[in-house]
């Protein structure tokens, strides 16, 4: 191992889900370790790998991204990805764990065969057999949590003695119940995420819940001092501190490199093709776009897709959309095309998929309507985006939350029996953040404030570089 004149450089083996949200911000951070003097490894599940990679000859291959960073895939037993009609969600938590830890145990052994001994394992929540890896091997594990600290801490919570307290708020029909938690600011029911509301095996999303648990027993049994989390010191501070036994180390906002020209840094930025909605955004007003997205997993029904585009042509506003489920009917709105888009002097253009790092710089656009995943909340508030928050389900109403009530860079959308945000709430939340009456001044100037902490934070010699720094120091 190279040793520069001094101790050896640690080796870091990135481990994460082939889900494009995990994926994304392990190589942004990944590639940051690698800037603070280390040696970094990105190995995820053989799907994920072959969309990074696809013209590999072997879907197994090893590859070298575009930061020159070595990526060498492990198999989680669906290596063509895993299909809901197809594979059985009961088997799949068993199945990737099984074939999980037998091929990354694999990769470790292979790297040190070849004089790349692993030093420390960095993985993400959704991989939680991979400490157990890293014990069989005698390598310390660290967890990378990609959502807010204050999610964070309410599971640990959770599960720490406050589980039923918590579904009992999260069900509350009123959705006026409110929880206090050790270390944390009262949180009503609609701030929680909706994960602690499941108490049935009966639930849709209650697999997750267990394997929350396990990530939190496999925390109580392996005692790590440090648990890496993407958010910075400033927006969380209450956060970072209220886990009790934990040192939670703020390394964020893991963000894209606005100025850096495009690239395959991520996942979904290989082969697509941005010119069209980019040379349109060229030709619209500064802060006057209001851009549309809802995620690239879980995304909105058809029915909010439907309502967010006829409450975003009431505005009058140009659009840009992201929305891949929209119906016919929707798609044909004001024109605009379900597949590519269209952008010849009309209202709105609708997408397929977009490079939503450049989007979010350009100065034409003045909004996000977003589901409120975290890595897409960061991205808005490190470009002083405002935000109209749609939370979905998981994390995203305490993103929301965090949104709306403690940056003040946006504003919550209001939902109907079903769940769903209508026309005109969409129509009266954004002119909320992008008209001209004071709340949306105030919401515009908080934007800006927290887009310059952002950049202070991500700054050469800013608390995340020090952060960086001293953890990699530590290993």
């Amino acid at each position: 191992m190279e040793s520069h004149g001094r101790a050896p450089v640690p080796h870091l083996l990135f481990v994460t889900s082939p889900m494009q949200g995990h994926i994304n911000p392990v190589r942004r951070l990944a590639a940051r370790v690698a800037a603070a003097d280390a040696r970094v490894t990105i190995s995820t599940a053989v799907s994920g790998h072959r969309r990074m990679f696809p013209s590999l000859a072997s879907p197994d291959e090893e590859a070298v991204d575009a930061a020159g960073l070595l990526h060498v895939p492990f198999s989680d037993g669906y290596d063509e990805g895993f299909d809901r009609e197809v594979h059985d969600v009961r088997s799949f938590a068993a199945r990737s764990r099984a074939a999980g830890c037998e091929t990354l145990s694999g990769v470790v052994a292979r790297l040190a065969e070849r004089g790349r001994p692993v030093t420390c394992v960095v993985y993400t929540f959704l991989v939680g057999w991979v400490p157990e890896v890293a014990r069989a091997h005698g390598i310390p594990s660290v967890l990378f949590w990609i959502q807010p600290a204050a999610v964070f801490a309410v599971y640990y919570h959770c599960f720490h003695g406050h589980g039923a307290v918590l579904a009992s708020c999260a069900n509350d029909p009123a959705r006026d119940a409110v929880v206090r938690l050790p270390g944390l600011p009262p949180l009503k029911s609609r701030a929680l995420p909706t994960i602690v509301s499941l108490t049935s095996p009966q639930q849709q999303g209650y697999p997750v819940l267990g394997t929350l648990r396990d990530v939190f027993l496999a925390l109580d049994a392996d005692r790590p001092t440090k648990v890496l989390v993407n958010t910075f010191d400033a927006l969380e501070p209450e956060a970072l501190r209220a886990v009790p036994g934990l040192e939670l180390v703020a390394v964020g906002p893991v963000v894209p490199d606005i100025g850096a020209s495009p690239s395959c840094t991520d996942l979904s930025l290989c082969n697509e093709d941005s010119s069209e909605y980019m040379e349109w955004l060229d030709t619209q007003a500064a802060r006057s776009v209001v851009y549309v997205s809802f995620g690239t997993i879980f995304t909105a029904s058809k029915r909010q897709e439907l309502e967010t585009l006829q409450g975003l042509k009431a505005t009058g506003r140009p659009y840009l959309g992201v929305l891949r489920k929209v119906a016919e009917e929707g798609a044909a709105l004001d024109g605009a095309n379900g597949g590519g888009g269209a952008a010849d002097g009309r209202q709105g253009m609708v997408v397929e998929w977009c490079d939503q790092a450049r989007v979010l710089s350009h100065p034409a656009v003045g909004c996000f309507v977003t589901h409120c995943g975290w890595n897409s909340a960061l991205e808005s508030m490190a470009s002083g985006v405002p935000i109209v928050a749609v939370p979905q389900w998981t994390d995203q109403p305490t993103v929301a939350w965090l949104v709306e009530e403690c940056a003040g860079v946006g504003v919550r959308v209001e939902v109907d029996d079903e769940g769903v945000a209508e026309r005109g709430e969409i129509q009266r939340c954004v002119e909320t953040v992008m008209g001209n009456g004071d709340a949306a001044v105030e919401i515009r100037a908080s934007a800006m404030t927290w887009m310059e902490r952002a950049k202070e934070a991500i700054a050469g010699g800013g608390v995340l570089q020090r952060n960086l720094q001293a953890f990699v120091s530590g290993l």
